[in-house]
């Protein structure tokens, strides 16, 4: 991949944007995909490809060439993709999940979905841990299921109070060294859970990261920092102070955006975060102040990220 390519962007233009670094606001290249609006991004982890999904399909583009045809294209969902994960080590397959209430294990090499896991409602995130045994799904009824690959069946599962209100989990986010896992809920809520393979997964607490739907959560790459991004406008940072303890508190709030947030995510070296939102642009903020360094203007509403950087800015 060109070094010159550090985030890449999807937007209701239905473009995918590839900016040059964390200063400079010019796009540097953009691919049009008029077809369909991009529902999920994701970059693999040696960096080689950008893999999106368009409604039932999820193709890959090589970030070498930018090349605008994708050098593969999967359609094993009978509906929309609603999320992707590219695990390390997966050996050519990749997960994908969406509102066919379904989870797949798609093989490139194939062109195919080989493995498919079902749910009661449409799926909104996954994990893998357990040396990619477990595959960790949660959809919109409030369930999370962890399945068990070697033997295709759920494993253990956490089943919300059916009258809970907005009980969905929208986004989670594991610390599988730490052994937790964080569900980030329609109505505002994180669930904090106790993750281990060899046990069932056990909710330990909750806290109210915002009045608002929450889109993302994600954990910085040391896991002692949790962002959560919201239909409020707000980012919010929470710090675990204590590692010993499987809690966070409210470390600072991330105050610019001016429609919903829909997606966020750490640099490597966790001095920065990255956003993008409804209200056209993409913000970097500087987590040592708390406010935003650089703007990125982009001529519709952005939904989706993915970062490339292999080093501090």
């Amino acid at each position: 991949m060109s070094k010159e390519i550090v985030i890449v962007s999807s937007g209701y233009d239905m473009c995918i944007r590839f900016w040059a670094d964390f200063s400079e606001s010019q796009c540097r290249y953009q691919i049009e995909y008029k077809d369909s609006a991009i529902n999920a991004l994701e970059m693999t982890p040696n960096k080689d490809y950008v893999a999106f999904a368009a409604a039932n399909a999820i193709k890959f583009i090589d970030l070498h060439t930018l090349n605008p045809t994708p050098v593969t294209s999967i359609e094993s969902h009978e509906g929309l993709v609603s999320t992707i994960l590219i695990p390390q080590n997966f050996d050519n397959c990749f997960i994908s999940a969406g509102e066919d209430c379904s989870v797949r294990i798609n093989d490139i090499r194939a062109g195919k979905g080989i493995k498919v896991f079902y749910h009661s409602n449409y799926v909104n995130t996954v994990a893998i841990a357990n040396n990619n045994k477990d595959l960790i799904c949660a959809d919109e009824n409030g369930h999370i299921k962890i399945w068990d690959l070697t033997k295709g069946d759920v494993r253990c599962e956490y089943n919300s109070n059916v009258n809970e209100e907005g009980l969905a989990f929208r986004s989670i986010a594991l610390a599988e060294d730490e052994g937790f896992l964080i569900g980030a809920k329609s109505n505002g809520t994180c669930c904090i859970f106790d993750y281990n393979a060899n046990k069932d997964i056990e909710f330990l607490s909750s806290f109210e990261a915002h009045k608002n739907y929450i889109t993302k959560c994600v954990l910085s790459p040391e896991h002692n920092l949790l962002a959560t991004c919201s239909a409020d406008t707000e980012i919010r940072l929470w710090e675990r102070v204590d590692k010993e303890k499987k809690e966070f508190t409210l470390k600072n709030k991330l105050i610019g955006h001016k429609k919903w947030v829909w997606d966020c995510d750490f640099s490597l070296d966790s001095n920065y975060l990255i956003s993008c939102s409804s209200d056209k642009t993409i913000k970097i903020w500087s987590l040592e102040n708390g406010k935003y360094i650089s703007n990125f203007p982009n001529p519709k509403g952005v939904n989706h990220i993915a970062l490339a950087d292999d080093e501090s800015e």
